[in-house]
Formats: structure tokens, sequence, C-alpha cells
């Protein structure tokens, strides 16, 4: 069969297109493209209105990337998330032609996982990663899919993909200083004042930059903590209920009541007969 275009003497790639069950696109992130592609001579590539999302990575050489207006000069190492329905275009350096590897993807959370990524990143670039190996992981890919991995298979190598970069976005020591010292504070009744005296941080800021870390506000946090120490207190000592609310921090007797039943379906009564080994009927 004639070929209209041919990309012969400009790039040569290995890629695979894939089109996804009708599971995949209702529940799962899915691949739609993956490949590698070697620039042979300067060219651009210009794309806008695909509904995609592009990761990719410069494995050897130099080139540029323009999205949202602003061209980004990118060299080895370096990666890329952009948003394939906004205009872009990329070019390879001409004395330093680039291997890239990328992906095309979507899924029913991907535009939620890119717009936390720009909420927390203000280019399309990474930053520099200690921990997240994007060609390692396109490569894997590339092969999955070469040998017909499953839809879930592909599901768990894009999600982590995509978390581990946003890991690497966050702004990861600070809240991570927060979250050791609820670690070990929580069941202090006065919390937030502590974590206000020790980060210096408004309590409207500190709740909003957790939980674009975590995914979790402060308060659920610290709830669910103090929880579960209430559950391991009923399963492992024989501890009275006032001194298990006490203990964990909880305190006050409605919620402590309301938590198992929301989250147990239980009373703590219950939850300790059905769970403490040291009950015997």
């Amino acid at each position: 069969m004639e070929k209209m275009f041919t990309s012969e003497g400009v790039t040569k790639s290995d890629r695979i297109l894939h089109t996804p069950g009708t599971f995949a696109k209702n529940h799962l992130l899915y691949v739609q493209e993956v490949g590698k592609l070697q620039s042979l001579v300067p060219h651009i590539c210009r794309r806008e209105n695909l509904d995609s999302y592009l990761i990719f990575e410069v494995v050897e050489g130099r080139g540029s990337i323009t999205a949202e207006g602003t061209t980004f000069e990118l060299q080895r190492g370096d990666c890329v998330w952009i948003d394939c329905q906004e205009p872009f275009e990329h070019v390879s350096s001409e004395e330093e032609p680039w291997k890239l590897v990328w992906v095309h993807f979507n899924g029913n959370c991907a535009a939620e996982f890119y717009r936390l990524f720009r909420k927390k990143n203000e280019s399309p670039i990474l930053p520099p990663r200690d921990s997240v190996k994007v060609a390692d992981m396109l490569e894997r890919l590339l092969e999955g899919l070469k040998g017909n991995m499953s839809e879930l298979e592909l599901h768990s190598l894009l999600t982590q993909l995509v978390t581990g970069c946003l890991l690497e976005t966050n702004e990861k020591n600070r809240m991570e200083e927060v979250r050791e010292f609820i670690n070990v504070n929580y069941r202090d009744a006065g919390i937030y004042k502590l974590l206000a005296e020790r980060f210096g941080m408004e309590q409207s800021i500190l709740e909003q930059q957790f939980g674009e870390s975590y995914g979790i506000n402060v308060r659920d946090y610290i709830l669910n903590r103090r929880f579960n120490m209430a559950k391991e207190l009923l399963r492992f000592t024989i501890r009275p209920m006032d001194e298990v609310m006490e203990a964990s921090g909880i305190g006050n007797e409605d919620l402590f009541y309301q938590l198992f039943r929301e989250n147990e379906g239980v009373t703590p009564e219950e939850y300790r007969k059905n769970w403490a080994q040291w009950i015997k009927d």
C-alpha cells in the first residue's frame, strides 16, 4: 500500500498504537501510543486538540518544546508532561539531534492527575528527579504492549508513572516535616496550635499544601491517626472505653461512637469483641 506521508530520513521510530477496551476507557488509565524516536534531522512537530496527555523524556541530545506560549530548552534527562488539547510543538537540535521515549495516554482520572501536577509545578517540565525513572517505565510500557500486557497491568504502570512524577513535584521536605510532627503529636488536644507554632503557617495554607501532597486534609489525617490508635487499643489492651478515648486523642464520646459506626459499621464494644484476640466467648 502506497504511503501518503512518510518520516523516512527525518526520524527513526519504534512505536505502538493501542485502542483500549470499554472497561479501560471507563475506569482505568490507558495507553493510546507509546514509543521511541530518534530524530535524524531537525523538524517541527505541531499538535493541538488531541484528547490525550503526553509524557516524554529526552534520552539523548537536545531540543525544545513550545507550550502555553513559552519555549523550553530541553536536554538529556529532561521530562515533559503536557495536555495535548492545548497547542504545542517540539523540535530537535540540529547539532545534537535527540532521542525521545514517550507515551500518549488518557483515562477517567487523567485530567485530575494533570490538574494536580500543574497546580504544583509552574511549567510542564518536571523538576530533577531522584527516584522516578521515567524512561525506564516508558520502555516497560512499550515492551508490555509488544508482549500483549493486560489493560490492568498497563494501568498499573501508568499509575506508577504519573504518581511518581507527582511525588517529585510535591513540597516534600516541608510537608513531610508536618506529617512527621503530626505522627508524634496527633493525640495532643492542642495539635493545631502546636502546628501553627512549629511551622508558622496559617491553617488554611497548611491545609491546602498538606492536601495537595497527601490527598487528605490535616483534620482528617489527625482523626484517622486517632481512630487507628483507638482500634489498636481496643484490640490489644484491656483498657476501658473512657481510657481508650482519652489515650487515642479522640476524647469526645459522641465522636468516638460515630467514627466506629461510620467506618466499621459496629459499636466500639462490638469491634473489640470481633477483633480482640484475648476475648473468649
